[in-house]
């Protein structure tokens, strides 16, 4: 069962660390565990000191951020919030975020019941599909900082009830609701290994059949920006290292993914040419 929130936390680097050495190929090689920061992203980096191949990992964190700018809601030591920090790779930026919600999907849906649907959201985000629609359970921001790659994620753990703010009640879900029987160390062990072992490998072929066979947004009516233009219909095909297929009143469109944003129903698109 999912531990309470103020669980210790001083152990965890020596259970992570036995992890990373028996994995023949980690994704990194050293660890750091903090009980509070206000953004791993930032702290992160001042621990890794210009060099990579290291995670950081915190009970809590204060001030999170996703991607866009917008506020990632941790609650209180609700969540598992940690951030990988990476040498720059020769991997693109479609196929780097596409890999990454791949080994982050494959680690959570190994965790949920088998009722649970999860889905990937492009580019990154996972889902559970609900009969109240569909809930945020994990959220990645990748930067390139000071030479350094950093992935953060956020997973949604312990929250339930009256945890949720009000602004995300209706739109986030926990694991802890889905029904996981985990705790957040054995969470970040498994992320480390499915991770390392998607890096490996580095598939193209298998990074777009996973992504085909669990994306949330193909038959969906959605937004997307590019080249200045929204474009509003109905997604037909997500090749989440090549285009978004749309189809909208005024045509089918492909947009690059590289170039293209997805505009959330509260974020304003000040051209609907194409709605």
């Amino acid at each position: 069962m999912i531990q309470s929130k103020h669980e210790d936390v001083s152990s965890w680097a020596s259970r992570i660390d036995t992890v990373i050495g028996n994995i023949p190929c980690p994704i990194v090689q050293r660890v750091v565990v903090v009980e509070s920061v206000r953004s791993t992203q930032d702290t992160a980096l001042e621990f890794a000191r210009g060099r990579s191949d290291m995670l950081l990992v915190a009970s809590q964190q204060t001030n999170g951020r996703g991607t866009h700018g917008r506020e990632w809601d941790d609650g209180d030591r609700s969540t598992l919030p940690c951030t990988f920090v990476l040498k720059p790779t020769n991997i693109d930026a479609p196929t780097l975020s596409s890999l990454v919600a791949c080994a982050l999907h494959e680690t959570l849906n190994a965790l949920v019941t088998r009722d649970v649907d999860l889905r990937i959201k492009w580019p990154n985000d996972i889902i559970a599909r609900t009969e109240a629609g569909d809930r945020k359970l994990s959220g990645v921001l990748i930067e390139q900082r000071m030479g350094l790659c950093l992935i953060g994620i956020g997973v949604n753990c312990v929250q339930s009830g009256a945890d949720w703010s009000p602004g995300l009640r209706d739109v986030a879900i926990s694991l802890c609701e889905l029904g996981a029987q985990t705790t957040r160390l054995d969470l970040v062990c498994r992320l480390i290994e499915h991770l390392s072992q998607w890096f490996a490998a580095c598939d193209r072929g298998a990074i777009r059949d996973y992504f085909h066979m669990h994306n949330a947004m193909v038959g969906t009516l959605r937004t997307f920006k590019f080249n200045n233009t929204c474009y509003h219909g109905i997604v037909e095909h997500i090749d989440p290292l090549g285009c978004i297929t749309i189809e909208t009143p005024t045509g089918r469109f492909e947009l690059p993914v590289a170039q293209t944003q997805h505009i959330r129903g509260d974020e304003p698109c000040e051209d609907l040419g194409d709605c």
